[in-house]
């Protein structure tokens, strides 16, 4: 669970391990990269480290919380219209491409691809089923998870191949994608 440390220095280590631990990231996988050279490029202490995080999977999944919380801020702002949420994933996906490319690679138990996900179902679904009254409610729960595993899709397929892509073509494809399949959402 995401919790904002309340002391300034703590809010200081943490970005700053963050921040190292992402440009790390834009070289190599998590499991090629270690703790001592997390520290040397953030400028903290190995014992610093530990404090915080066991290993450099504990880092990536600390990351995912403050994701995880970052665009629940974001789409607590949003209507329940399902373009505007999609263009709202994109961006986020777009400002923070270097870690959720890291969380596709090591998908595990709370992943927040998952999260994600699930959060969005509890949000919305109710919101589907009144914009689709003439389906049944499983159907719209199948919808639902359809279009969701549509996104997940075209997100991984942009990360990893087609980085170069700019956000907004990608945006219009899944606008694109999203009319063709969407009977009312």
């Amino acid at each position: 669970m995401y919790v904002e440390p309340k002391d300034s220095r703590q809010r200081y280590t943490k970005q700053c391990l963050f921040s190292s631990f992402e440009r790390a990231l834009q070289d190599k996988p998590v499991p090629d990269i270690t703790v001592s050279e997390i520290c040397n490029d953030a400028g903290i202490s190995r014992k610093t480290f530990y404090k915080y995080y066991s290993d450099p999977f504990a880092l990536l999944l600390a990351m995912q919380d403050d994701l995880f919380a970052g665009l629940g801020e974001r789409l607590a702002e949003l209507p329940p219209d399902v373009y505007a949420i999609s263009s709202a994933i994109i961006d986020f996906v777009a400002e923070h491409r270097v870690v959720t490319k890291a969380v596709f690679e090591n998908r595990g138990e709370g992943n927040l691809i998952d999260r994600v996900l699930d959060q969005l179902y509890v949000t919305y679904h109710e919101s589907w089923e009144q914009a689709n009254p003439d389906m049944a409610e499983s159907d719209v729960e199948f919808l639902f998870h359809y279009v969701t595993s549509g996104w997940v899709g075209i997100v991984r397929l942009w990360l990893f191949k087609y980085p170069s892509m700019d956000v907004d073509e990608v945006k219009a494809r899944a606008d694109a994608l999203m009319k063709l399949t969407t009977p009312h959402a």
